[in-house]
């Protein structure tokens, strides 16, 4: 049962996330006009209050394991996939990583965050789905399995290394891995 007062507070958290996961899925192609938006929904993911959640405070050893770990999965996925047609150039590398880091904030503290306290695999996959569901509009029902998978990877480095800081790290390297 949820408290009278606390209705409203319990439904603004799910709502921030339907509404940045529209937000994401909606962004228009225009580099400039889609930053804006991936910007804006990376700042609700950090700016959210969360439930409160036992977090595990590995160290340096364990985030730097979780990252080598996912840029290796990452970097073998690569080496048998085509990149993306995307002209790079300052503004695309830099426009990719702002997104990669804004999406893991949003994905993998506000939604993993939220969806935490029924569980650890209930977390991952959660914000897996939709990190992949997201995608889709943009990229084409092709890519929902391959953003499924990465989505995991970085849904466990969330996990094992106990914040998001190391699944933006590798999603960044992938991002750029898929650049170059």
């Amino acid at each position: 049962m949820i408290a009278r007062g606390h209705f409203v507070p319990f439904l603004l958290l799910p709502a921030a996330i339907l509404l940045g996961c529209v937000a994401l899925a909606i962004r228009p192609a225009a580099l400039g006009s889609a930053s804006f938006v991936v910007v804006a929904v990376g700042t609700i993911g950090a700016l959210a209050p969360l439930p409160a959640h036992r977090d595990l405070h590995p160290g340096p050893v364990r985030v730097f394991a979780a990252v080598t770990l996912g840029v290796l999965a990452f970097a073998a996925a690569r080496a048998i996939t085509t990149p993306l047609p995307v002209p790079v150039t300052t503004l695309t590398v830099g426009a990719t990583i702002v997104a990669a880091v804004a999406e893991e904030i949003f994905f993998r503290r506000l939604v993993y965050g939220w969806l935490a306290s029924a569980g650890e695999a209930v977390a991952i996959i959660g914000a897996a789905v939709l990190f992949a569901a997201v995608h889709v509009p943009a990229y084409g029902a092709r890519v929902f399995p391959l953003d499924l998978a990465a989505g995991i990877i970085f849904g466990w480095q969330r996990w094992a290394a106990g914040g998001w800081v190391a699944p933006a790290l590798t999603h960044a390297a992938a991002n750029m891995l898929q650049l170059f």
